[in-house]
């Protein structure tokens, strides 16, 4: 298997495992979450050994593209399953990370979000590219002729978002809009659509239907972005600058849009750094 299947099949079957130690424990997950955990894993599992297999009735210039496709394909499921993970909020720990904000940004910690303003679009729809940086990141990387770098940037993407997954059940807290209380979130259609950062409702509707509810910590959307960034500087600094702008651009989305707590972001982006220095030792 190719060094990016086997980070996404340890990682799975690790939190497989977890998701059933921690049922021998005072405060087990619920049967069926451990088994949604485990299932998750074993589709992972599955699926990258069916590519294993088809791969070879394919070219050897067509495998490696089967191969990154099947990793972006696969690239959440750690964060399905951590989300099994999450029952309640540490209210010690949510309230440390509110203080930490009302700290460091105190102007924005007492909202629930952007405002209607350009600024505030411009971040809500940085955070929204959150979404398909990865993709679009390794179409790049083909296209500028760094596809035999391809080990390189996995190793440092999927290594810095999936340390933030394996944290973040150690870290359970909701995030900090829903502390706050956030007007787009409200079942009241009395308040006037006009008054509403469009961007900022689109988030929401996303997150509402797609996300664990729940923050992690570190931010893996900080995290893998900034990863992205780093491997360009590496091979291409005029594409790692671009990257390098829309990471600062998620980061300040996360937080200012009140989708991540300031440590979340800060630590994201630590772990990103940290894991591309460590990568120096292989690539």
């Amino acid at each position: 298997m190719q060094m990016s299947e086997w980070i996404q099949v340890v990682f799975a079957l690790a939190l497989a495992v977890a998701a059933w130690i921690t049922g021998l424990t005072s405060h087990p997950l619920p049967l069926r979450r451990r088994w949604i955990v485990t299932s998750l894993a074993t589709a992972a599992i599955t699926i990258v050994t069916i590519v294993r297999f088809s791969a070879y009735f394919l070219s050897l210039d067509h495998r490696p593209i089967l191969h990154d496709s099947i990793t972006v394909a696969l690239f959440l499921v750690p964060y399905w399953q951590t989300g099994q993970f999450f029952l309640r909020p540490n209210l010690k720990i949510q309230d440390r990370l509110l203080a930490f904000d009302r700290w460091l940004l105190p102007g924005i910690a007492a909202t629930s979000g952007t405002e209607r303003t350009a600024i505030g679009f411009l971040l809500e729809a940085a955070y929204l590219f959150c979404y398909p940086i990865v993709p679009l990141s390794l179409l790049t990387l083909y296209l500028a002729g760094l596809r035999g770098k391809v080990d390189s940037f996995w190793f440092v993407v999927l290594m810095s978002t999936y340390i933030c997954y394996a944290v973040t059940p150690f870290v359970p807290a909701f995030p900090p809009r829903s502390l706050i209380g956030d007007q787009t979130d409200r079942s009241d259609r009395s308040a006037p659509a006009e008054d509403t950062n469009k961007g900022r409702t689109f988030n929401r509707w996303i997150l509402k239907r797609g996300s664990i509810h729940a923050i992690s910590f570190p931010s893996a959307h900080v995290a893998s972005a900034f990863a992205i960034a780093l491997v360009f500087f590496r091979y291409a600094p005029s594409l790692g600058a671009i990257f390098l702008v829309v990471a600062v651009l998620i980061s300040l989305g996360a937080v200012v849009g009140r989708y991540h707590f300031a440590l979340d972001v800060l630590l994201g982006a630590a772990t990103a750094w940290a894991v591309f220095l460590a990568s120096h030792r292989y690539f």
